[in-house]
Formats: structure tokens, C-alpha cells, sequence
């Protein structure tokens, strides 16, 4: 049976995945809430050092495939039906086949990767299991400028390579792009698009530099304001050229006039050292998944999360961390700061604009 995406933030459809998707949706509209959409950090560790790497503070270490599995498990009965497998570079693991073979029925895996170690061998490992998008980060068409960004002199070829083999095997590949100053301008962005237009890719997801990690206390505002004129009106121009990829601002998807940022409600994440955070980016942790359930965990942070927000959690939290002057030389942080500063920035009034919407 044919699938179609819409982009690399949904399951295909029709399936499994995206019924459970549509259900949980529902129920949110209706005031539930539901962890439509997660994702685990199964390691920290990493061949790269990238400039703009929102967890350099967190440790390398890895989480049992045991309590993967068993998180997995209990997001699906939660009504998880999109799950997000990230590091670190998750192919690092050893047992990265068997952790993507687990993604249990009824939900859709995206794996992030720089495109390390994605080969034949490995798609052919993965076939017919639920993994269904990858996701695969390219910062510049340049090899040297590449390669100097994300501290690794073989990162060009490694995403390249793992493009191609995608593409020819036929699976959604979204290509990411975190706005530099070396894409700053009309002329260098509209390269940059034309290039990855060539390899072959589904989509190209452009991201907004996060205030944390190697970036934190700094403002990239600026930069990304500046490029986003250049890059809607291109995405607008080609956006029904069926031989060009998609273009998804990520900070379009989690505007008030979308989904919004669902940190803490509609999504949440599974850190290395098993902390639940409520995003992969926000260094605050309300338990542990080897001490409790899941369930459990999730329902204690509805008193701070009460529904999607209109605003990104992590620049709210990150200014508020940086007025503190809260030290984070060691993340997540511990249970009584994260709830401390949690309680600063609850999230409760009025929904995205989708869920508003469909509430009428």
C-alpha cells in the first residue's frame, strides 16, 4: 500500500500511526493530554562537536535498551504515535537495529543522524519495521565550512552518502539546516536549496538556533529573523514543484497559528540518564523513568504544562535560566530546581490555533 507524508514531523498515512494520531488530536481538542509526539535521546555520545549543539553539557552515557523498550511501550499506551530517536547520534549504538526493530505497532519512528554509519547494510536491517522517516543534518553546501561547523572532517561526505542511499531506497529523507552566518544571504541560501534539491532529498527543515548548551545566554534572533524573508518567498516560488523538496520552517510548525510548542503536553522527551524533560532541549527534569512510570512522570507535569503553548518553552525557560543565573554545569537539572523554575513559566491559557479551531 502506497503512504504519503505530509512532512517529517507526522507518520504516513494511511496507517497505524497516523489513525492513533488523529484520535490523540482529537481527544487533545477536547481537553486531554496527550504525548502525540516524543523522543528519546538513547545516547549522549557523539562523533561530532557542532557549534550550535544544544546538549554539550549533558554527559555520553547511554540508556539500556531495556528501558527504552519499556518507554516506548508506555508512550504508545499513552497515545505516542510519532517517537523521535536521537542522541548524540543514535548510530553509535551497537544495538541501534534492535532499538528500531522494538518501535512497537501503532507508532512511527524518525531517526536524527548526522548520516554516520547509515549504509545498505544498515536499511537493509531496518526494512519493514516502523521506521518510516530520517532525518539527516546538512549545514552548508560547502565541505570545509561543513566540516569546521560540526568539528569532523568526514560529517560532508557522511550526510551526503546517507542522502543518496535513502533517496534510492525510497524512504522519507528530510535534510536539516540549522541558519548560519554563512547562509545569511539570498544568494548562499538559494544555493544551499538547490544543492540539496540535487542529492535527492523529501524536505528540507530549517531550524532556529536553541539558548542552550553551546549556545547558551547568546541571541540568534537576529540571524535567523533576517534569513526568514528570503527563505519564505523561495519556499512560497517552489512550493508546487513536485521535483524539489518540501520546505518546513520549524518555527512556522510550533507558531500560534499551528500546533504551537507542545512542550511538556503534546510532546516530551526521554533524556540519556532517563530524565523526562519536556523537550529535548529544555535541561528541566520531573523524574525518572528507571525510578517510575512513565504515566506517572507525565501526569505530575500537567501542573506546568497544561496545554500546547503560543511561544517556545525553551527561549522562555532559557531567558528565565539566564536571569537566575541558574548553574548548569551538570543537565538536566536536579527535581527541585527544574520544578523551581517550572513554576516561573507554566504554561496555561490559550491553545495553538489549531486545537482552538478545531474546538469550535
Amino acid at each position: 500500500m502506497e503512504r504519503y507524508f505530509i512532512n517529517s514531523f507526522f507518520p504516513s498515512f494511511p496507517s497505524p500511526a497516523w489513525s492513533k494520531l488523529a484520535e490523540s488530536l482529537g481527544k487533545i481538542v477536547h481537553g486531554e493530554r496527550i504525548p502525540f509526539q516524543v523522543d528519546m535521546v538513547v545516547t549522549g555520545d557523539c562523533h561530532c562537536s557542532c557549534w550550535h549543539c544544544f546538549r554539550a553539557k549533558h554527559d555520553n552515557q547511554e540508556l539500556s535498551s531495556e528501558v527504552i523498550k519499556k518507554f516506548m511501550t508506555q508512550a504508545s499506551e499513552l497515545g505516542t504515535a510519532s517517537i523521535g530517536i536521537t542522541g548524540g547520534e543514535p548510530m553509535l549504538r551497537e544495538d541501534i537495529v534492535d532499538i528500531i526493530q522494538s518501535i512497537p505497532d501503532g507508532m512511527e519512528g524518525q531517526l536524527y543522524t548526522t548520516g554516520y554509519r547509515v549504509d545498505k547494510d544498515f536499511l537493509n536491517s531496518v526494512k519493514g519495521t516502523n521506521l518510516t522517516r530520517v532525518i539527516v543534518s546538512l549545514d552548508h553546501y560547502d565541505e570545509n565550512i561543513m566540516c569546521k561547523r560540526r568539528g569532523n572532517d568526514h560529517a560532508f561526505k557522511d550526510a551526503l552518502n546517507a542522502i543518496e542511499i535513502l533517496s534510492d531506497q525510497n524512504i522519507y529523507t528530510a535534510v536539516t539546516l540549522c541558519i548560519t552566518d554563512d547562509l545569511l544571504n539570498e544568494e548562499d541560501i538559494i544555493k544551499y536549496f538547490e544543492f540539496v534539491s540535487k542529492l535527492g532529498g523529501d524536505e528540507i527543515r530549517i531550524i532556529l538556533p536553541i539558548p542552550q548548551g553551546n549556545l547558551e545566554g547568546k541571541n540568534y534572533k537576529r540571524l535567523y529573523m533576517n534569513a526568514m524573508h528570503v527563505i519564505k518567498k523561495f519556499k512560497n516560488d517552489h512550493m508546487h514543484k513536485t521535483d524539489f523538496p518540501s520546505i518546513v520552517l520549524f518555527s512556522e510548525y510550533e507558531s500560534q497559528h499551528r500546533l504551537g510548542c507542545g512542550a511538556g503536553a503534546n510532546y516530551i522527551s526521554l533524556n540519556n540518564d532517563g530524565s523526562i524533560t519536556p523537550c529535548v532541549a529544555v535541561p528541566l527534569a520531573f523524574g525518572n523513568i528507571y525510578e517510575s512510570a512513565l504515566s506517572e512522570i507525565y501526569e505530575s507535569m500537567g501542573a506546568y504544562f497544561k496545554n500546547s503553548g503560543r511561544t517556545c518553552y525553551g527561549k522562555r525557560i532559557g531567558k528565565i535560566m539566564q536571569e537566575e543565573c541558574v548553574d548548569t554545569t551538570i543537565t538536566p537539572l536536579p527535581l527541585d530546581v527544574s520544578l523551581s523554575l517550572a513554576s516561573k513559566c507554566v504554561v496555561d491559557g490559550e491553545k495553538a490555533d489549531f486545537f482552538e479551531k478545531f474546538a469550535k
